[in-house]
């Protein structure tokens, strides 16, 4: 690979980095993506929740042999009592299979991508990607490499959730596809069931990590209040999602920072699939049109503000953690419900 040069080289093959790669395989620009690990979609790193609304704004796939389950039912629950439960007539929600979403972005949506994969950056250098088997030169520099990549700036406690969820064997839930509930023993976060297939559903927290206790004892505990959510344990999740004020730059010379790189994630849902696909999307236009700086526009009159609407009212939401969630949900109870189903299937 030592000499190699391309258009652009995409450091990461997660949802940010396989949507750039998609929009450079149309363009016809020569591209590669680099990633250590040695599967697409693998280890799981979503629940793979999205609105539906929101999908089909910035163009993420809605192929039927990539979602699990589709969502027209949904309650918010805070584990005191209060909640608002909402039901629609049509399709608000969906849950990707992870891996395969990934394998889809990977492998069809455009085109089979560019993808070298068991290959680990050690620097970059200008426009000198240094990896274990070569240097390799990138006119552009698309760094998609998560929450937790040297590239990125370090994460803080306070800025950081830890999620866990476990796929359980279970029949669907008689009332609603997707519950989610606000506690104080998840702070900053919540609990979660959502809908996966007619027998496994998708349980699961994510919280600020500051007890330090294991977010599985966590979850454990939670399920000797609520046992309607228990069920034979088939597989586990765990992951970082990095809940900070998104960043204000997102573009520095020849490099494009893109993801969780730049905090591209829903703080009132802890959602970062919608972000990284389309900072990711934005990124690679910017980078087939040949001004980098067309992305950090995109940020600062699109991306950003849209995040930053869900990061003020995430603050106001756990600024007294249950307590403040629970005064939402009484002022939201006298909303007209359509403005309700307008705002809550939104998220």
């Amino acid at each position: 690979m030592t000499g190699s040069e391309f258009d652009a080289v995409i450091i990461g093959a997660g949802t940010a980095g396989l949507s750039a790669g998609a929009i450079l395989e149309k363009s016809g620009l020569s591209y590669i993506i680099l990633d250590k690990k040695k599967e697409i979609g693998v280890p799981v790193r979503s629940t793979g929740a999205v609105s539906i609304d929101w999908v089909r704004r910035i163009g993420m796939p809605t192929d039927q042999s990539i979602v699990s389950a589709e969502i027209n039912s949904m309650s918010f629950r805070t584990d005191t009592g209060n909640k608002i439960s909402l039901s629609y007539d049509r399709t608000v929600g969906i849950v990707y299979d992870f891996t395969k979403y990934e394998k889809f972005l990977a492998q069809k949506m455009a085109g089979k991508l560019n993808t070298r994969l068991e290959t680990r950056v050690l620097s970059v250098k200008g426009n000198q990607i240094e990896t274990e088997s070569g240097t390799i030169t990138g006119k552009k520099v698309i760094f998609a490499a998560g929450p937790q990549s040297s590239f990125g700036k370090k994460l803080q406690k306070n800025e950081v959730l830890v999620a866990y969820e476990e796929i359980r064997k279970a029949e669907p839930r008689k009332d609603y596809q997707m519950v989610l509930w606000f506690s104080d023993k998840a702070p900053g976060g919540y609990f979660w069931d959502f809908a996966e297939s007619m027998d496994t559903r998708k349980v699961g927290v994510c919280y600020y990590p500051v007890t330090g206790r294991q977010p599985k004892d966590v979850l454990h505990e939670f399920d000797e209040s609520f046992p309607e959510i228990r069920g034979e344990c088939i597989s586990t999740m765990a992951h970082q999602i990095p809940l900070g004020s998104p960043a204000e730059k997102v573009v520095a010379g020849d490099y494009l920072y893109t993801g969780d790189m730049v905090n591209a994630v829903l703080n009132t849902t802890a959602g970062g699939l919608q972000g990284a696909f389309w900072t990711g999307k934005a990124a690679g236009e910017a980078v087939v049109k040949g001004d980098a700086g067309l992305y950090q526009i995109k940020w600062d009159s699109e991306i950003r503000p849209w995040l930053m609407k869900h990061h003020n009212l995430h603050r106001r939401m756990h600024r007294k953690g249950v307590k403040s969630i629970s005064r939402l949900m009484t002022l939201a109870k006298f909303m007209p419900m359509s403005v309700k189903k307008k705002v809550f299937g939104g998220l």
